[in-house]
Order: structure tokens, then sequence, then C-alpha cells
């Protein structure tokens, strides 16, 4: 394997276990060496491809964005707004379950230690497919685009916090967040009698 080939592997693998720790342990609770031992590295060569914690983390929430970034942007096809929002936050919620470096994105944003664009921009796409989805006549008349906004937001925090534990625990994740996710869209579309 060349030099190259080698220093691209190990950052790769620094950046996984990072987010491991990162994702169990929050910001705080992870060290450098902590992630050097289940990395299998020395601290000189994590400290070669990141200086600090920070530019650790930093790593972690750049390479945990990149799919939720691409979800985001990815929804609109559908043609129906709730469709699209359906396919966004499902999507969303089964990367927060299944990948670790996305999980451990979110919660170093949320967290404070890394900035990110992404939160603020998932919930106006959220917000704009419920616009859409009002003035299409997808929504019951009592439901604010805003107030279903938050909701999902809720939801989404409660997806990332129970796929957190899950992981922790070794046991599953949210049982059937499509499940969830059709009793939200059952408080938020019009019922027809």
């Amino acid at each position: 394997m060349k030099n190259r080939e080698r220093a691209a592997c190990t950052r790769a693998n620094l950046v996984l276990a990072a987010a491991r720790h990162f994702d169990r342990h929050g910001y705080d609770g992870t060290t450098l060496n902590s992630v050097c031992v289940e990395a299998n590295v020395t601290l000189g060569a994590l400290t070669f491809h990141f200086r600090s914690k920070a530019a650790l983390a930093s790593a972690v929430v750049e390479e945990g964005i990149v799919e939720l970034e691409r979800l985001s942007t990815a929804n609109s096809a559908t043609g129906r707004p709730l469709d699209g929002l359906s396919s966004l936050t499902l999507g969303v919620a089964t990367a927060l379950q299944t990948a670790v470096v996305t999980r451990a994105a979110v919660r170093l944003v949320e967290e404070g230690h890394v900035r990110s664009d992404w939160p603020g921009a998932f919930r106006a796409e959220v917000l704009r497919l419920l616009e859409e989805a009002a003035l299409a006549g997808e929504l019951a008349a009592d439901v604010r685009p805003a107030t279903a906004a938050h909701l999902i937001m809720y939801v989404m925090e409660g997806v990332a916090a129970q796929s957190r534990r899950a992981a922790a625990e070794g046991g599953p994740a949210v049982a059937d967040i499509a499940e969830v996710w059709r009793a939200v869209l059952g408080g938020l579309a019009p019922h027809m009698s």
C-alpha cells in the first residue's frame, strides 16, 4: 500500500473511531488517547492528521453532515410536499439510526462544539415543505406549518437520542420510525370523513 493510501486509510479509521467515541461520550467525554486505542494508532499518527480534538471533531461533522445535506436536497422530486417531507424525514431518521458518523456529527453540533449550517437548513427545508403542503391542502386546516416544523424537529431529536442510547446499549434503534412517522402524519394531514 502506498504512503498516500495508507494515510487516507489511517485518517478514515481515526474519523470513524472518533465518531464512535463522540457518539457515546460526547465531546467532553472523549479523549484523544481513547480514540487512538480504538483506532489502533499512536498519538503521533493522530496528531499528524488532526492537530487537536477540535480539528478531529470538525472532520467528523464534515463527513457526517454530507449525507444529511444530500438528503435535504434530494426530497423535492416527489411532486407532493408531504411525500417529500416524508422522504426527507425518514431518510434523516434512518441515517441517524444506522450511521455512527452522522449521529456523532449531529451530537457535536447540538452540543455546540462544532458549527454547522445543516440544522438550520434542515429546519428551513421542513418548513418550506410544510408551507407548500398547506397551500396544496395537504395539511389539516388547524395545523400551522411553523408548529408542525417544531414537532418534526422534536421527533428528530428523539430519534437521535434514542438511536444513541440503543447503539450504546447494543440494542435495536427506534422500533419502527416509519410507524412513528405515520402517527405524526396522521396529526398533520386533513382527515377525510
